[in-house]
């Protein structure tokens, strides 16, 4: 099985490393396909696009991405997914994968998210495709999605990888500490947003966190609440009606499994510690 791992933040991005080893094992072939630049912001843009527009596309060191195949691509990273998808590259994966963003996509704000547009472009594809998501500047945060991102990923193998966009955010917690996972619908209001100042003839754009209260059992207000929020996005297409619960069900089942494997290892260093 192959899958596609993307981001908004740049090739350089710690969180796109972390989700490409996340996404590896069990005989699974992974390649980065990511933008050179970070493209935040851009939704589902494809850029500009004019006929027999080219568009740089280069090979990354392997600083990063040891033994992984990467590209790195002068574009936004829907474009990227789009080609990858359609075959361009002599391949096509069976799964995408994007992120880990710094930074929360909740809320309405997930319509301009580079991170979630990757993702719906591959379902447009009918390519099964999952976006990860954590708090900003948080190293914890990337090391407990990681974590959570194996999970999600082998329920989506169960379900039999329909083509699905499923949206994840994940508190910067330990893992431990995680209050559990659970299925929302996007609410009005978001954790992070962006806000904008008229200062002359520019206008001044800001990153800013919205604070709660949010919608109840939004995805915003889980995720204050220490829990994960994973959404399956609503496409503006017919789509297998059965899909998503197969989907909720085969990562609730692998969630279960994740957690006590969890427990099980604390009760063991608990038991180990109290021997000493």
């Amino acid at each position: 099985m192959r899958i596609l791992v993307t981001n908004d933040d740049g090739i350089e991005a710690a969180g796109l490393a972390a989700l490409a080893a996340a996404a590896g094992g069990g005989g699974r072939e992974i390649v980065v396909v990511a933008p050179s630049a970070e493209s935040s912001g851009s939704a589902s843009s494809l850029g500009v696009i004019r006929d027999r527009n080219r568009v740089t596309v280069s090979v990354p060191g392997d600083e990063c991405f040891a033994g992984i195949e990467a590209y790195s691509v002068d574009a936004p990273p829907a474009l990227g997914v789009r080609a990858a998808c359609s075959g361009a590259f002599g391949w096509k994966p069976n799964l995408v994968v994007s992120g880990i963003n710094p930074g929360f996509n909740t809320g309405r704000l997930v319509l301009h998210s580079g991170t979630v547009g990757a993702v719906l472009t591959a379902a447009s594809l009918d390519v099964c495709a999952a976006a990860f998501s954590t708090e900003a500047h948080s190293v914890l945060g990337l090391d407990t999605t990681s974590r959570v991102a194996t999970s999600v990923i082998g329920g989506l193998v169960d379900a039999g990888l329909p083509p699905v966009a499923v949206n994840v955010n994940v508190p910067a917690l330990p893992f431990q500490e995680l209050r559990g996972l659970r299925f929302a619908d996007p609410g009005t209001v978001s954790c992070d947003d962006v806000a904008f100042d008229f200062e002359g003839n520019s206008l001044a754009l800001r990153r800013r966190r919205n604070p709660p209260p949010y919608d109840d059992r939004s995805d915003a207000d889980l995720v204050a609440c220490g829990l994960i929020s994973v959404t399956v996005l609503a496409l503006p297409w017919r789509t297998d009606t059965n899909a998503e619960s197969r989907v909720v069900a085969a990562i609730e089942r692998r969630w279960i499994l994740a957690s006590a494997s969890c427990e099980r290892a604390n009760t063991t260093s608990a038991c180990r510690g109290a021997r000493v």
